[in-house]
């Protein structure tokens, strides 16, 4: 039996060492480019053209990145009529990683200011390209705790790096991306639920908005609180484990790494005396909660940036054409959202 065990795992480590060997390969930008065309992911080809291509126009240009938030929500293209020099170089999907592997990129063409998404809890995962961005060194280098996350990415990198010696020998080039000028991908369909008005929709909101905002309240919501029970007491231990310690636990979350990713941008940008800021992008609760629980709209962390932009009240984006769902802006809403982010930037 014990035999048996050893052979399992001298085959387990063979098999673990072969994944990072193969997972070490380089993708070229031609297949990022490839594996991301025609997915919600094809931003990727947009970034690399842009680095590429326009090299002088990063230069001295705000640069944000993030998730849908900011390339829904963010229009360079109204800063850039209002003489502020920017680029969205957001991607879908939540992930400091991704913004991470960009900014790299980016470094080196001197941008003016650098902004990064604020979420307004940590970021649990890594992002879902980060099998096909990162080599496993450079991922723990920047960060990475090695966990189920780490586990679950390098399975993924192994099967690319095996796509990839089979897409260098079809030799595919000519690979057709979006050449827009600005990044911003508007949605341009609003919001079709009645919100702001329906009493039922505000007061969801208002118990999504406190849900946030529970480590501050004893992980208890103000109904919960008039009645001291016992099973109010399982549920604030419930949340208590869930919030303050499953999250936290770098083999289960991957919130730590990505805190990791946040610090390790800003040690960059540092060395590069570029400013580095982050950007609180809203949601519908963040309108309609006028008894707000939480001052500012997220929970601090302590790799959050020295400049956070946020605003003090979201009431101006309280129209239903300025939400395509209850976490978007629409096209309407990302103009006036930027609008109003000019006076901050000025």
């Amino acid at each position: 039996m014990k035999s048996f065990l050893l052979k399992i795992l001298a085959f387990t480590l063979f098999l673990f060492s072969i994944c990072l060997l193969l997972s070490e390969i380089e993708f070229s930008d031609d297949f990022l480019i490839n594996r991301t065309k025609d997915t919600a992911y094809d931003k990727v080809g947009w970034n690399l053209n842009k680095i590429k291509n326009h090299k002088e126009e990063i230069k001295g240009s705000n640069i944000f990145f993030g998730s849908s938030y900011v390339l829904n929500g963010l229009s360079d293209s109204v800063l850039n009529t209002k003489k502020i020099k920017s680029f969205n170089f957001a991607v879908r999907h939540n992930g400091n990683d991704l913004s991470l592997f960009f900014l790299k990129k980016i470094i080196p063409l001197q941008p003016k200011e650098v902004f990064f998404l604020k979420g307004k809890t940590g970021f649990k995962n890594l992002h879902k390209l980060a099998p096909l961005l990162y080599k496993p060194s450079t991922l723990v280098g920047d960060g990475q705790a090695i966990n189920i996350s780490f586990v679950k990415y390098l399975f993924k990198r192994t099967k690319l790096a095996l796509e990839y010696i089979f897409f260098i020998s079809e030799n595919n080039q000519n690979i057709n991306i979006s050449t827009s000028i600005y990044g911003v991908e508007y949605e341009n369909e609003p919001f079709s639920e009645t919100i702001f008005k329906n009493k039922d929709v505000v007061e969801k909101l208002r118990f999504e908005d406190e849900g946030y905002n529970l480590h501050k309240t004893n992980y208890l919501y103000k109904k919960e609180k008039t009645a001291n029970n016992f099973f109010n007491t399982l549920k604030n231990l419930k949340r208590k484990i869930t919030r303050e310690y499953y999250q936290r636990n770098n083999w289960v979350s991957n919130w730590n790494s990505q805190e990791n990713f946040v610090d390790t941008a800003k040690e960059i940008c540092g060395e590069n005396n570029i400013p580095f800021s982050q950007l609180y992008m809203p949601v519908v609760s963040d309108v309609v909660s006028l008894e707000k629980s939480q001052n500012p709209f997220f929970i601090p962390l302590a790799s959050d940036a020295k400049k956070i932009y946020v605003f003090k009240s979201y009431a101006f984006l309280e129209n239903k054409l300025y939400w395509a769902d209850m976490h978007h802006l629409s096209k309407e809403g990302a103009i006036v959202f930027t609008n109003k982010l000019v006076e901050q930037l000025k």
